[in-house]
């Protein structure tokens, strides 16, 4: 079982950020956020033919791609302004190239900081225009790129496909059809799952290198479905009733054997299951943690994308409303599993998510409050046992409350985000 704590006083923030729509990590252990600034996808942004309306406001004025010390929080580099009109996906190579998507201008641009902020080194797509050949896309959503350069596109929100380039940027192969119950153009056998390589807007994109595989973030039917790299064929899915209709991303590490990490969203149905972050072993598919705020003031609501360490002790997730980004950091290792492994494959019963800093529970309870240790009890207990048992209780709880009195008279530094909040017009969707 994996156990994260919130922290809340990341980033340090010295401005109003817009919707957060992605999050990623650089090579050198930096955070990355894209944000749309005062841009808001609303019911009207798009016409019925997926075309942008707003067009004529211009881009967005603000430094939409900002880097954080992933330890202080620190802004430590600041670019994207007037150039981007809807950001949606962000992914950063093993060569330090950005890679952006805008659904708005329904392009995905490849950038070489070391060449230019401002011009990238790579376009695809036609500005503006909406479409599905090789040179169209319509509100294409995210990007992941192989070692050999190869990379693959999410195309997107009308399309429902996956498309595969090479590193020169030329069409390979694609794969994929929309399903999505708002927008396909075919009907579906009743009561039948929706087949494999059918995505209702594929999302977000995670390697599983070591497996060659490529897992797509198929949300609105809830679950993350797994390719083969080379000829896109279909691996493996999951899915989970914990999880719900709506998965909003995917990031894969490889400790312990093999973990999906994912985050959902709000759902559009009678009994709705909480908004928040999972952990999935791919070897069992079983659902083995939770990440989510205990803080009211920072739960989750809208949340949109999400980066994982490459050994798994950190989490961030960028959210839409309010307009921030949360870090989560791991407490403790994984449990040791029944054959072995490091992973317990054992469902955890209740969230493994606390706040760091306060009183965190422990088998249900809370560590530092009083009667912690109870009394042992036994059926064959001697007389002398139970008096020897209630001295020593006794003790360690006058010791506990020693401890709580010295902490308490120490004082406790409650930390508040410094983030500003600004509610959306309408869910993107």
């Amino acid at each position: 079982m994996h156990e994260y704590a919130y922290v809340s006083s990341w980033p340090i923030v010295d401005r109003k950020l817009g919707s957060v729509s992605a999050v990623a990590l650089d090579g050198d252990g930096n955070v990355v956020i894209f944000h749309r600034g005062s841009h808001v996808w609303q019911l009207s942004s798009f016409d019925t033919e997926n075309r942008y309306q707003e067009a004529t406001g211009g881009p967005i004025a603000q430094q939409t791609v900002l880097k954080f010390n992933r330890n202080t929080g620190e802004l430590l580099q600041q670019w994207g302004e007037n150039l981007f009109y809807m950001p949606h996906g962000l992914t950063v190579d093993h060569e330090q190239n950005y890679w952006l998507t805008d659904v708005a201008l329904h392009q995905v641009f490849k950038f070489d900081l070391n060449h230019s902020t401002t011009e990238p080194v790579l376009t695809l797509g036609t500005r503006f225009e909406p479409g599905n050949d090789a040179y169209h896309y319509c509100k294409p959503t995210a990007v992941a790129v192989l070692k050999s350069g190869e990379f693959f596109v999410a195309d997107g929100y009308c399309n429902g496909r996956i498309v595969k380039y090479s590193a020169e940027g030329i069409p390979l192969l694609s794969w994929g059809r929309n399903s999505f119950v708002l927008t396909r153009s075919f009907t579906l056998p009743s009561g039948l799952p929706v087949p494999a390589s059918f995505f209702a807007i594929p999302h977000a994109l995670a390697l599983v290198p070591d497996r060659d595989l490529l897992c797509v973030a198929d949300r609105e039917q809830g679950r993350v479905q797994c390719f083969h790299t080379r000829n896109g064929t279909f691996h493996s899915q999951y899915s989970s009733p914990e999880i719900g209709s709506r998965l909003f991303s995917v990031k894969y590490i490889s400790s312990d054997g093999g973990l999906l990490y994912t985050i959902n969203g709000p759902q559009f149905v009678l009994n709705p299951v909480p908004v928040g972050g999972h952990i999935i072993e791919m070897a069992s598919g079983n659902v083995i943690g939770r990440f989510q705020p205990n803080n009211p003031k920072h739960a989750f609501s809208n949340p949109h994308e999400l980066a994982v360490t490459d050994d798994g002790s950190e989490v961030y997730v960028a959210e839409l409303d309010p307009q921030m980004v949360h870090k989560f950091r791991r407490i403790s290792p994984p449990l040791p599993g029944p054959t072995g492994s490091t992973t317990n494959p054992v469902k955890p019963a209740t969230s493994v998510t606390r706040n760091e800093g306060e009183n965190t529970p422990e088998n249900g309870r809370y560590a530092g409050a009083p009667g912690m240790n109870s009394a042992l009890t036994a059926g064959s207990i001697g007389i002398f046992s139970i008096v020897s048992t209630l001295i020593v209780t006794s003790l360690l709880v006058i010791l506990m409350a020693r401890v709580i009195c010295f902490r308490t008279g120490q004082g406790s530094s409650s930390r508040v985000d410094e983030v500003p909040l600004r509610n959306m017009g309408d869910d993107e969707s």
